[in-house]
């Protein structure tokens, strides 16, 4: 299986394809990616940005969904199947 920094690599130049079972245990398919080309960039006015520097949690991924044109997460256990093009 890849690893989160494996992923995040492929997320860093790709756009990728994340199936992964949601916390209710329905099945998700997303396109994401993490390309600093394609992700918006911060503002004052986005909430993520305004939260407190916390500890890293190295079980989810955080990406951004291309679809939803919105920050995402996932768990790294949850995941079925990871591909990029």
């Amino acid at each position: 299986m890849i690893t989160r920094s494996e992923m995040i690599e492929q997320l860093e130049t790709n756009t990728c394809r994340v199936i992964f079972k949601k916390v209710n245990g329905d099945e998700r398919d997303m396109m994401c990616t993490l390309r600093s080309d394609i992700v918006p960039a911060a503002t004052k006015s986005d909430p993520i940005t305004q939260k407190k520097v916390r500890n890293i949690n190295e079980e989810v991924l955080p990406v951004y969904d291309i679809k939803a044109e919105g920050w995402r997460s996932f768990r790294l256990d949850k995941v079925v199947s990871f591909s990029c093009s």
